[in-house]
């Protein structure tokens, strides 16, 4: 089951005025199937005209719009987690953005307050879209995601596309050492790891568990199968803080594949 919707999107012009921009982009939601903890799943879907793009959670230092949803209205809704499958990456060195192209899947494990009790969703979303200019854009979806529907087809290949664990891929020897900065703290990371791909460049992105702490991106050298990561933390007050490696997360990114390692023992 789906519900869909034509979204109008809106550009910032150099004054700062609106203009509205119709038929760029559509959204919907469908829903059909569960996760491996038996939460009922649906997704949002996103569809751009061609060569449009959206982002990943970290988009990058494009400074691009992620998808945000306000579940706001929605009725027996304890949560909805996000389940992102493995973006590209596009750009030149050291501007890199991070996302999808034409299409997004964003898969949504809900817990119910009451499972015995019908559930729906209001999803209202903010990203943004971006081709020869950037645009933010919104929509407000709403759908009944009630009852145990098969699985739907889009859901079942995004949930396909998730980032692996890195460890499964043969990571191992994880490391961390954090030295502060002017404006915050530098983290390198060591870690072995064969290549997900052959002859495919490698972007490895460092996430905090704080999302109101910014990432650089992240200068990535390999030399075998050993893999050194470098990228600047900083929080909102662009001050050294005390890190704790349990809140890092790194994701390995090449060739439309990922892996993530969650977790950064310090050294």
């Amino acid at each position: 089951m789906k519900r869909s919707l034509l979204i109008a999107l809106f550009a910032l012009s150099p004054l700062a005025a609106q203009a509205q921009i119709e038929g760029l982009v559509s959204a919907e939601i469908v829903q059909g199937g569960r996760d491996a903890n038996g939460k009922p799943l649906a997704a949002i879907v996103l569809t751009l005209q061609d060569g449009w793009k959206t982002y990943w959670r970290s988009p990058g230092e494009g400074g691009g719009i992620p998808p945000e949803i306000d579940w706001t209205g929605s009725q027996n809704l304890a949560g909805a987690e996000m389940i992102w499958p493995a973006p590209i990456v596009w750009g030149d060195v050291g501007m890199t953005n991070i996302g999808y192209q034409d299409k997004m899947t964003l898969p949504l494990a809900l817990s119910p307050i009451d499972p015995a009790q019908p559930l729906a969703v209001q999803a209202s979303i903010s990203f943004g879209i971006c081709k020869d200019i950037c645009i933010p854009a919104y929509a407000t979806l709403s759908a009944d995601v009630s009852g145990n529907l098969p699985a739907a087809v889009v859901i079942t290949q995004a949930m396909a596309d998730v980032p692996q664990s890195a460890m499964a891929l043969g990571a191992g020897d994880l490391s961390c050492a954090a030295v502060p900065i002017k404006d915050g703290i530098r983290v390198t990371a060591h870690f072995s790891m064969p290549p997900l791909a052959e002859n495919a460049a490698e972007t490895v992105v460092f996430e905090h568990r704080d999302r109101s702490i910014w990432a650089s991106g992240a200068q990535v050298a390999r030399q075998g199968n050993h893999v050194t990561a470098v990228a600047d933390l900083v929080p909102p007050n662009a001050k050294p803080f005390d890190l704790d490696g349990g809140d890092l997360r790194l994701t390995i990114l090449a060739a439309g594949r990922a892996a993530e390692m969650v977790g950064c023992p310090l050294n």
